[in-house]
């Protein structure tokens, strides 16, 4: 039996989850060398920074087609869609003057009655509007708990009411002037997209794949973007999700279509690097370098998973190669990194050793039934043993998709480290560009086997042409059956993938979606209406940059501490659809942006704490701030969680940057003649 809960939230506030105390094995984290990201633009020396030192210092909103910021500014159910959310407690009071008290008191007594029962309503004298205006009186205060029938006996009439059984179909009558799809914004806080669609998909208790989002975001940030659901009640959106942890719906619009995959124009960042220890004098350098020439348009490492043995790609391989029941095997694979205490890690167990779903299945408890093992160990039971095709498709598409995605992104970043190391920023002969006057669609429109019309058409340049293009033009192909790839780098396309079993033509699939026409990517990045400022601070859980649900609940922006102990960078910038900021980061900061490589400068904070309890340094009493109650102002407590979520066990960490043991050395590009 569950605990009884003592006491309630306070109201609009998430609410850490308090981590286990059990030892934590160490994690095989992907590093970026891994993943092909070898290369950087600029010749300038990095600085140090920590980057997502706290998941608040990295926040994430969509641009729309039309330019417009997805930014949550209001959580009201539109008031033309108000009469179809039951309230919360029925008055006790009857609503209605045609309805009598003691029949009030009845309907009531019969909700909560387990025993089949009805309650009667003398109609004879009532006309049909009046009869109409009882059943949405009843309808507001009750829902559709309640089912009304006019039945007529000879000369009289009456109105029976019934508690619903939940049979049959009572779906909401949408209205005819109202667009079918139902638009709304997703803000959300250490969870990224698949986490929250399935989360509400829960809540609602519909199925994920009912979802459409034009664009996947990361966990660990606080992120806005647009969702759709065709034909659910917004009340239903805002009041069934209000209890969801890290996620709050609000903005609601409808529409005639449905969003897709890439239905963006870009994001906007905006980020906060803490301890930053370069003077300001190389951090205006570096941004000024940024905004002229850019970054190379890496795919960064959110797009591969987090773990070296399970990488999201390893997936996609088997899925292009139609190895179903080994795609199935990597899902499920026990790694070191799994929490041995955790449902989803005794459920892999189980079924590597038994090779039994169901048995599997019942590690799970109910707060896990929505993760992807979860799905696949259901489809994996509910069919014949060897059908792991249909087994894969209990995973949402766009998750299916992600993996094939994946895979192919490793393929881009290898080709385009490779196109930087040896041709640099010039442009050569046999380079891609999109043909004149074909509109550039984002990569993250791939969308299965068949060739997307929409696609842009590409030529390779001659050598009379290069002087009238810039690196800024030039793409390089996604692998695939319906794409040109460059003639000078062919032969790498090709010995890259033969690595995976994989061919140049990308042979299709007889399953049909697991197959990939390929699509068309830009070299190089820009990050557009780039702005940055430098703040201090002296408390680590200081908050650098305020959210849009903060910013609704009236909550003030943060302010510079004059005088403070640490430097944070703040930037604020757009990128197009399915750009990464943590590669434009990387390219002034020349480091690596895994978690495991910045947990390592992230107990800056610990150092000077030590010095001031030994009196090495005086104590900072210029910044007024709350009491030091954070994970991140306990050293111990710190360095504990640091094991558990990124499985460090170094400790000899300092301020300075250093490479990450094991790292391949990037190499800075050849930028012409000037070295500009």
């Amino acid at each position: 039996m569950p605990k009884p809960r003592t006491g309630k939230k306070p109201p609009g506030r998430f609410h850490a989850k308090p981590a286990p105390r059990k030892e934590y094995q160490h994690q095989n984290q992907l590093q970026e060398s891994d993943v092909g990201i070898t290369q950087f633009i600029s010749p300038l020396d990095g600085f140090s920074a920590v980057i997502k030192a706290r998941f608040s210092d990295f926040q994430v909103n969509e641009i729309d087609p039309n330019g417009d910021v997805a930014k949550l500014t209001n959580q009201q159910i539109p008031k033309d869609c108000e009469d179809t959310k039951p309230q919360a407690e029925p008055p006790s009071e009857t609503p209605l003057p045609q309805i009598p008290q003691n029949t009030w008191d009845d309907i009531k007594t019969m909700l909560q009655s387990s025993e089949p029962t009805k309650v009667e309503l003398d109609a004879t004298n009532l006309a049909k509007e009046q009869r109409a205006e009882i059943h949405e009186g009843l309808k507001k205060a009750f829902g559709r708990k309640i089912v009304g029938t006019t039945v007529t006996e000879g000369e009289t009439k009456k109105m029976v009411f019934t508690k619903f059984d939940g049979k049959g179909d009572r779906g909401f009558n949408w209205p005819k002037d109202r667009g079918e799809y139902v638009h709304f914004l997703v803000y959300k806080e250490s969870r990224d997209t698949l986490d929250a669609t399935l989360k509400i998909a829960s809540c609602l208790r519909i199925p994920a794949s009912s979802f459409a989002y034009a664009g996947v975001k990361d966990k660990r940030a606080k992120t806005t973007q647009w969702f759709s659901v065709k034909k659910v009640e917004p009340w239903k959106l805002i009041i069934k999700t209000k209890s969801l942890w890290g996620v709050k719906i609000g903005n609601i619009a409808f529409k005639d279509k449905p969003l897709k995959l890439g239905d963006l124009k870009g994001n906007k960042f905006r980020i906060a690097l803490r301890n930053v220890a370069g003077d300001d004098g190389l951090i205006e350098q570096a941004l000024q370098g940024l905004k002229e020439k850019g970054f190379i348009n890496y795919y960064g490492l959110q797009r591969f998973g987090n773990d070296k043995e399970v990488p999201t790609f390893a997936i996609g391989v088997q899925l292009l190669l139609g190895n179903w029941k080994e795609a199935c095997e990597i899902i499920l694979k026990p790694t070191e990194s799994d929490r041995a205490d955790f449902p989803i890690t005794k459920a892999k167990k189980v079924y590597a050793e038994t090779g039994d779903a169901s048995k599997a299945l019942e590690e799970f408890d109910d707060n896990r039934k929505t993760s992807i093992e979860y799905l696949l160990l259901s489809g994996l039971s509910k069919g014949h043993a060897n059908d792991y095709v249909n087994a894969l498709s209990s995973i949402p598409r766009n998750t299916r998709l992600l993996y094939l995605h994946s895979f192919q992104s490793l393929v881009w970043n290898c080709v385009v480290s490779k196109r930087i190391e040896k041709y640099g920023l010039e442009v050569v002969e046999g380079d891609l560009v999109y043909a004149e006057n074909e509109e550039q669609n984002g990569d993250d429109n791939e969308d299965g086997e068949t060739s997307d019309p929409k696609r842009p058409k590409v030529k390779a340049l001659a050598s009379n042409e290069c002087s009238n293009y810039t690196i800024y033009d030039i793409v390089l192909p996604l692998p695939g059956f319906d794409v040109t790839y460059p003639k000078h780098l062919e032969e790498f396309y090709k010995e890259t993938l033969e690595k995976y079993g994989l061919t140049l033509e990308m042979t299709r699939q007889k399953v049909k979606e697991y197959s990939l026409s390929g699509a068309y990517r830009k070299v190089m990045g820009q990050a557009q209406n780039l702005s940055w400022k430098i703040m201090h601070y002296n408390d680590p859980n200081y908050n650098l940059i305020r959210s849009d649900f903060e910013e609704l609940k009236g909550e003030k922006e943060p302010v510079d501490v004059t005088g403070g102990a640490y430097k944070a960078l703040i930037l604020e910038f757009n990128l197009d659809s399915a750009s990464y900021a943590t590669m434009v980061l990387r390219e002034i900061l020349k480091t690596d942006t895994s978690a495991s490589a910045n947990a390592r400068l992230n107990n800056y904070h610990s150092e000077r704490e030590e010095k001031i309890r030994t009196k090495e340094i005086p104590d900072n009493e210029n910044e007024e701030f709350s009491e030091k109650i954070g994970l991140l102002s306990d050293a111990k407590k710190y360095e504990a969680f640091k094991n558990l979520v990124f499985g460090e066990e170094d400790s000899t960490l300092k301020r300075k940057h250093e490479e990450s043991e094991g790292a391949v050395a990037a190499k800075v590009a050849k930028t012409g003649k000037n070295g500009s």
